[in-house]
């Protein structure tokens, strides 16, 4: 058990939560750890409040204090007025002194009861004052004062009740005491009496529910926080899960690419070229199950929205896809204008590639078109088919996570059944409305809209990637196989490689190899990232040279560091036609900066 003045530890803290549910708490007292610690909770919101609190009880002192002149004698009235002052002194002590972040709690709240039995007791001596003057002043005063302590001020039970039993009863007892005066005391004595019988049972239940409200927001403030802690171990398993399964998918991806541009064996080209086709395979399962389970995840993926014309995007999946087309009867149509829309780009061409793969694979179609037209202030973005079709209760089904309707073998090259769900979750996340229409026989449309924006200025794309690569490249990769195939891979294409196994080797290798581009894996064996290598690197150059970081972690945290340093980030499994087409724009740069920074 911790002590009361100990911080629990959440375990600690739920245990005695829940025990405190059991036993309940109708002497309103908490054992003395939650207590505490609801203490704290009533005085967070009473700070809150005691602007506005402490701003209506000056007003209120200040209109009786005005009233006592306009309406009583002036003697009355100037005699009076040292009460309304020490009243309004209380009231600025109090006021001074909770507002204080520092204040303890315990005292913050007695001192905050203090000032209200201060104005109450001082109301009531007025009103006995002004009665022994022959002055008829009405005791309704009291009443504000009493429903002003019971609504508004946000007082414990116990505090707002002695307070107020506390100042009744010194207005009660002299008037008791002087047998003048009981004849008229006893409707507002009774009058008095009633409203805090009415007052204290009211407050009583008030502060019975807080207590019940605080203990049940307590305990969904800590599952929260398991949930947020297990999302949060879920997320760091599935990035070290994403680094280990890709290293060596990546490098044999390498190797097998490596292996069918050296040889021309016939035989051996077969094999090769299976190869390559069975560890793309393998990626694109390994990519949408992990794109599946990071989408899944609260925080896993966050949209980045920018204005984009949607033209190039579709025109890149066009191409993309022309490859299957070849080896089907399918034709593929695209119809686009010059349109603008706001959307994530990778994200949205995540989606849209799922899309049109499906219609690709499993559709059974002999047309698939891309078509987007303007709408108002919208875009409809649709991926269409002329295939068999869908029944209402397939529509139902293909959203469901490793659903294929067409697929009961579990044929692994026609994938896992998660891309469609995937769709269904990119569409969520990017707040673009998903439709689908179907009928059997006669095709499928999936149907997006986008918001529209006002056409902006294109960036200009690189020229095309050149055939034959030529450059010096600076290798960083901890891993043995992933070194070696990579090097293999980049010394085929006609690039001087020199690779290094960690920062240091490479540190002392740069100044004599002079490096046009540095190549990096992110994660490395010291404590340094692939990121922060590459930026001492650099300052090791005297010059900005061009930087490609290739990680299993594409996380939009990681995109946003690369994006400022001026890295490329690449993913793995590392596809060779990405790494040659990234290098195909980064050597150009590379050379100019060379040239720039020779001695003349």
């Amino acid at each position: 058990m911790t002590g009361a003045d100990e911080a629990p530890t959440p375990e600690q803290l739920e245990r005695l939560l829940l025990a405190q549910q059991r036993r309940g708490h109708a002497r309103l007292r908490f054992v003395p750890t939650l207590e505490r610690l609801f203490v704290e909770h009533r005085v967070r919101r009473l700070r809150r409040r005691l602007p506005l609190i402490a701003t209506t009880a000056v007003l209120f002192q200040l209109i009786y204090t005005f009233l006592d002149f306009a309406l009583m004698p002036p003697a009355v009235a100037g005699s009076v007025l040292p009460l309304r002052l020490l009243a309004l002194g209380g009231l600025a002590v109090g006021f001074f002194y909770c507002r204080r972040p520092h204040a303890p709690p315990k005292a913050t709240h007695a001192v905050y009861a203090t000032v209200y039995a201060l104005n109450g007791g001082c109301v009531a001596l007025i009103v006995h004052f002004c009665w022994a003057q022959g002055v008829p002043m009405p005791y309704e005063g009291l009443f504000l004062i009493l429903l002003f302590g019971y609504v508004l001020l946000g007082l414990s039970f116990r505090a707002a009740s002695l307070s107020a039993w506390g100042f009744c009863g010194l207005f009660l007892l002299p008037g008791l005491w002087f047998s003048e005066t009981r004849a008229s005391l006893a409707y507002p004595g009774l009058f008095l009496v009633c409203a805090n019988l009415i007052g204290s049972v009211g407050a009583y239940l008030q502060e019975h529910g807080q207590r019940s409200a605080w203990l049940n927001l307590r305990l969904l403030d800590l599952a929260r926080l398991r949930a947020e802690a297990d999302d949060a171990r879920k997320l760091r398993l599935l990035a070290a899960a994403s680094h280990d399964l890709r290293q060596p998918l990546n490098a044999m991806g390498l190797y097998a690419q490596h292996l069918l541009e050296q040889t021309r064996e016939p035989l051996t080209r077969q094999v090769g070229e299976r190869l390559v086709i069975s560890v793309e395979q393998l990626s694109r399962l390994l990519q949408s199950l992990l794109d599946f389970t990071r989408l899944t995840l609260p925080g896993g993926v966050q949209a980045r929205p920018e204005n984009l014309p949607l033209r190039p995007l579709l025109a890149r999946l066009v191409d993309e896809a022309q490859a299957e087309i070849e080896q089907s009867d399918c034709q593929l149509r695209l119809e686009c204008g010059e349109l603008w829309v706001r959307s994530d780009a990778l994200l949205l061409e995540r989606l849209l590639r799922n899309l049109l793969n499906n219609a690709l694979r499993h559709a059974g179609a002999r047309h698939v078109w891309l078509r987007a037209e303007a709408q108002g202030d919208e875009v409809l973005l649709e991926v269409g088919d002329d295939g068999r079709g869908l029944s209402v209760e397939e529509q139902e089904l293909i959203f469901e996570e490793f659903r294929q309707l067409d697929n009961p073998g579990r044929n692994a090259e026609r994938g896992l059944g998660l891309g469609l769900a995937i769709v269904r979750q990119l569409a969520a996340l990017l707040e673009h409305p998903l439709r689908l229409d179907s009928r059997p026989g006669e095709g499928a449309r999936f149907s997006l809209r986008l918001p529209a924006v006002a056409p902006g200025a294109e960036v200009s794309q690189s020229a095309a990637p050149a055939k034959v690569l030529a450059g010096r490249i600076l290798l960083l990769e901890d891993d043995p196989a992933g070194r070696e195939a990579l090097q293999g891979l980049l010394q085929r294409w006609g690039c001087e490689v020199e690779v290094c196994a960690d920062l240091p080797q490479a540190l002392g290798r740069q100044a004599a190899f002079r490096p046009q581009v540095l190549i990096s894996d992110y994660r490395l064996a010291g404590e340094e990232d692939g990121l922060k290598a590459i930026e001492r690197l650099r300052e090791a150059a005297g010059q900005m040279l061009p930087a490609l970081l290739i990680s299993a972690d594409v996380s939009p945290e990681l995109q946003e560091r690369c994006m400022p340093a001026h890295v490329t980030l690449l993913a793995k499994p590392l596809l060779p036609a990405r790494l040659r087409r990234a290098l195909a724009l980064s050597l150009p740069e590379a050379v100019t900066a060379s040239r720039a920074a020779a001695p003349h």
